[in-house]
């Protein structure tokens, strides 16, 4: 029987590496040329990814002897009911979700639990459940009270709808993953298996390795670098953090405080343009409006962010007394860009692509795909180093891997879109929203930033985005607030959530490369990140952050909320030119707080609040001994 599994074993291997490169193979083919029939395009996707998920996931910590027959299975099943879809759902003048076929609701009831499983094998259990919840619900209408009821639905009607309509598993969420997030994974695979990941780190300590608490600095700067090639949090916390953390704390930093800046500097990678998370491709598509448009009103968002976690790090180094690195023990700038330029290549290019030419996303990420190999293998040569062209296929292999997990989320998620639309959840959920608000700006940003970070419990990022938006972004916009601010408010603390306990799955990386408990890393990590968490209520206010409007306006506003959530930063950190007493540290919370609310009567106030508080602490330290 153990021989019977070991082969089973090396079959499913050899079966996942084919399709893995097979899907790669697809999905470059469609970025170049012209995207297949939506529900052509999605289907397949799905097949790829549901029959590799299957093939490479047991179906738990201690698979039985049955594991692998159950695994075949529903590889098999998974291209069975996609491929279905695709050649019969095809025809936009068939009336099938009007009258569906009792094979269309089989196929659609076995697919729906296909995704719950992969759902469970992928994200834990907890967006399997929400999905399901949302499914009975459809059912429950006519039992439920209020706002929550609704005429009901019977099965096939229900089926048809999430297996038929392009607004349901192959719905939105599953269209960006199966064109943008796919070549994104895989451009941020080809630069990692490459060695992308290094030349960062060597850049960050080229540049600021000699500055006072260099270990903290660098980890947040190469954090915001890997963001240009991953988007993803976890990655970010394992690729850099298993080097920086421990750095970190060789140089003298709490193994507790060196984790969570790890960790916040890393879900900070989800918001960092040009490749933010899979959720800001979905928002473009939701919105249908360019990519390009959401980067860049991320941009001074992000700056705020990361210039956030970076006066935390020099100043809790400073509040200790830690040093930089000797310029000696560093790598020289020089010799980092001239050993490792061709990785900036492929991220100009997609710049250029998506900014000048602002051609679709996964064009230009392809294309910045195709520019990087020739550079590389240039570069490969001249060093005299033979050409692995292993690593090309390894990095294909890897991306499919890594993009399964997404794809297994975003058609889930489609269940609960489709689900919405159909029982009229969303518009119900708004009104009771803005029931409980009172009508004020304020209380229903406070309550979807809420909603945001409990659904983020146990959720993937891409999930509750999704969620949220679906339910709560139409209430802002009801409250006037523009639909692309909405959504990123949402995003933000979407993205915020990874942080937050008790599921924060990034700071549970950082806290185990620190073995470091992965609770205490999560508070403080979020105590960390609590002055950047005051951004997405100022972008609400003054769309000037979002570089909306006129350069002067978008000037002031950054510097202000600038200065502001350095002032926030300072006030929990407790120092400034020392120590801090409390009051000091009141001054510097409030001025911040004014600072960062737009106005000139509150910039007035702010500034003087921390005029007295600067005055104060520089003359304290005048006085000290040398």
């Amino acid at each position: 029987m153990l021989a019977d599994q070991g082969i089973g074993e090396r079959a499913a291997s050899a079966i996942a590496k084919a399709i893995a490169l097979a899907m790669a193979g697809f999905h470059l083919y469609t970025a170049f040329t012209v995207p297949f029939s939506p529900m052509v395009q999605r289907s397949v996707h799905l097949a790829f990814a549901l029959s590799l998920l299957f093939l490479i996931t047991p179906s738990g910590p201690n698979p039985g002897r049955w594991d692998m027959i159950v695994r075949y299975a529903a590889a098999l099943c998974s291209v069975f009911v996609t491929i279905y879809a695709a050649f019969e759902f095809t025809n936009p003048g068939i009336f099938r979700v009007i009258d569906p076929t009792t094979l269309d609701i089989v196929n659609g009831t076995l697919l729906l639990g296909l995704l719950l499983e992969a759902a469970r094998r992928t994200a834990g259990p907890s967006l399997a459940i929400v999905a399901l919840i949302f499914f009975v619900y459809a059912f429950l209408g006519p039992y439920l009270p209020g706002l929550l009821g609704h005429p009901g639905f019977d099965y096939p009607t229900v089926i048809s709808s999430l297996y038929i309509r392009l607004e349901g598993v192959f719905g939105t969420a599953t269209g960006a993953s199966a064109t943008y997030v796919y070549v994104f994974v895989l451009f941020g695979a080809f630069m990692m298996r490459m060695g992308g990941g290094d030349f960062f780190i060597n850049l960050a300590q080229a540049i600021i390795g000699t500055s006072r608490g260099s270990a903290a600095k660098v980890s947040i700067f190469a954090s915001a670098l890997f963001a240009t090639i991953t988007g993803t949090g976890p990655a970010n916390a394992a690729a850099v953090g298993v080097v920086t953390i421990p750095t970190m704390i060789r140089s003298g930093y709490a193994p507790r405080v060196a984790a969570a800046l790890e960790a916040a500097a890393s879900v900070g990678g989800q918001i960092t343009p040009p490749i933010m998370g899979a959720s800001a491709f979905i928002m473009a598509d939701l919105l249908g409006i360019p990519y390009f448009e959401i980067a860049k009103a991320a941009v001074l968002p992000a700056f705020l962010y990361f210039v956030s976690l970076f006066v935390t790090a020099d100043l809790e180094a400073a509040r200790q007394g830690l040093t930089g690195t000797k310029r000696e023990d560093l790598p020289t700038f020089g010799a980092t860009l001239r050993s490792g330029w061709h990785f900036l290549v492929p991220v100009g290019v997609l710049l250029y692509f998506l900014a000048i030419e602002q051609i679709s996303p996964s064009r230009a990420g392809a294309w910045a795909i195709v520019s990087f190999l020739p550079v590389w293998l240039v570069r490969e040569l001249t060093a005299g180093r033979r050409i692995q062209i292993g690593q090309i296929v390894e990095a294909l292999e890897e991306s499919s891997r890594s993009a399964v997990m997404i794809a297994a989320a975003c058609a889930i998620v489609g269940v609960i879109m489709n689900v919405t639309d159909l029982t009229g959840l969303g518009l119900k959920f708004t009104s009771l929203i803005l029931s409980y608000s009172g009508g004020t700006l304020i209380s229903l940003l406070v309550l979807t930033a809420i909603a945001a970070i409990l659904l983020g419990t146990g959720l993937p990022t891409t999930a509750t985005y999704l969620i949220v938006a679906i339910l709560v972004a139409p209430a802002l916009a009801k409250m006037g607030v523009p639909l692309l601010t909405a959504h990123l408010f949402v995003f933000y603390f979407g993205v915020i959530s990874d942080l937050t306990p008790p599921t924060a799955v990034s700071c549970y990386v950082c806290a185990g490369i620190a073995n470091e408990n992965g609770m205490r890393v999560s508070f403080l990590a979020t105590r960390i990140a609590l002055p950047a968490l005051i951004v997405p209520f100022m972008f609400v206010y003054s769309p000037a952050l979002l570089l909306q409007g006129d350069p002067l306006d978008i000037l002031i506003a950054g510097t202000t909320t600038l200065v502001g959530i350095l002032a926030v930063s300072i006030a929990l950190i407790g120092y400034w030119t020392t120590a801090l007493r409390p009051w000091e540290r009141v001054l510097a919370l409030i001025g911040g707080a004014l600072l960062i609310f737009p106005g000139l009567i509150t910039d007035g106030l702010g500034v003087i609040l921390l005029a007295i508080m600067t005055f104060s602490s520089w003359r304290r330290a005048s006085l000290r001994p040398s």
